[in-house]
């Protein structure tokens, strides 16, 4: 995936994601995240990279041909690894903006566990985390639901969500 997307932009990066990035010995599915640094250049390059993909045999079906998440893009598919075997695999493609990567990365690597403890630890906080953004002054009525988005803030690197949660 990240040779296919950087023949057409060498700036974008691309990182696989969920138990692979977590170390796990096993992987159930891959999920690559894809951006660009400059907060443009990602896009556009949806389509074209799932053309690409398709074409060289490597995605070889369709589950879910995009889904649109606010200004993230998902595919969720199957594809054929190369090699001897050939075994099929569950991916994800999505390509997020740049603003929102650390987010993105933080969710995407989970587990689900970490990711309900880190949402649970921002609404303590008066804050609220998806794979989107972390934000602050949120506002919730007395069940706890959210009814004001509050103010996002900037959060450039996992460091930076960690550091403004206090951990």
């Amino acid at each position: 995936v990240q040779k296919a997307a950087q023949a057409f932009n060498s700036g974008l990066l691309c990182v696989a994601c969920g138990s692979y990035r977590r170390g796990k010995a096993t992987c159930g599915d891959v999920d690559v995240l894809i951006t660009h640094p400059d907060g443009r250049s990602h896009r556009g390059i949806f389509s074209r990279l799932l053309d690409s993909l398709r074409q060289e045999g490597f995605l070889t079906d369709d589950l879910v041909s995009q889904e649109e998440n606010g200004q993230q893009q998902k595919y969720l598919g199957v594809c054929r690894l190369p090699g001897p075997g050939r075994r099929h695999r569950r991916l994800d493609i999505i390509v997020v903006p740049y603003s929102e990567f650390a987010c993105a990365l933080l969710y995407f690597t989970g587990s689900a566990h970490f990711n309900r403890s880190m949402r649970a630890l921002a609404k303590t906080k008066g804050m609220s985390l998806s794979e989107h953004a972390l934000s602050t002054a949120v506002v919730r009525n007395t069940h706890g639901c959210k009814v004001g988005p509050g103010r996002v803030l900037p959060t450039p690197t996992e460091k930076d969500v960690f550091r403004l949660l206090g951990l």
